[in-house]
């Protein structure tokens, strides 16, 4: 078990952010990869309401994939330099098979609840994390760091003025749908014609291996 410490960064495109972390002598932890997430919760609901996440995540690169399955629990939210950053504890394991994954989950009397999508690239600096995701309705940069070092890496990349959330994707999704009267939906993934953009970026196929 871990405990996660991020805090998300919005409307900010990896294309400009990469030089900055270029200048401060980050280097690459992930290459531009293609991400298929899927959300599992008891049919009455119960992880939702916790506020609990369980999630399959299948990851593409170009020469290989990995499947991995994740519980997070919330832990109480707080203030770093005055903004908010969310904290929470996170299992993760990896998955041989996302298929044979899924029938155990349906097996137990989990369903499916959502599914996403993103392109996500991964740097390190410092001792931080750096995602920086590109979803079907944003762009979107994660630091998931100590409190000290997330505070000192957002300044020097020129991202404390940046606005931030504490939320999930999926609540920051909701929010994006509201905010253009149009009605709520849990998954969000790219059309067909994006995806295959996307993934002919990436050197992928057109098959989603979970």
């Amino acid at each position: 078990m871990a405990e996660e410490l991020e805090r998300k960064y919005l409307d900010v495109r990896r294309d400009d952010l990469r030089p900055r972390l270029a200048a401060l002598g980050a280097k690459p932890a992930e290459a531009p990869h293609f991400e298929a997430n899927v959300l599992y919760d008891l049919p009455d609901g119960a992880l939702r309401a916790r506020h609990e996440l369980l999630r399959i995540r299948t990851r593409e690169w170009a020469d290989h994939a990995d499947c991995r399955l994740t519980f997070k629990a919330p832990l109480p939210d707080m203030l770093v330099a005055g903004r908010p950053v969310k904290r929470r504890e996170e299992i993760e394991l990896g998955v041989d098979d996302a298929r044979a994954m899924r029938e155990i989950l349906l097996r137990l009397g989990y369903r499916e609840l959502a599914r996403y999508e993103k392109v996500r690239e991964s740097w390190t600096c410092g001792g931080a994390h750096v995602d920086m995701d590109e979803l079907p309705f944003m762009h979107c940069v994660e630091i998931e760091a100590s409190a000290p070092v997330l505070e000192k890496l957002e300044r020097r990349l020129g991202l404390d003025t940046s606005p931030v959330s504490a939320n999930s994707y999926h609540v920051l999704y909701l929010d994006w749908l509201a905010a253009r009267n149009l009605p709520r939906q849990d998954s969000f993934v790219f059309d067909r014609a994006e995806r295959a953009r996307l993934r002919a970026e990436l050197g992928l196929g057109t098959d989603d291996p979970s």
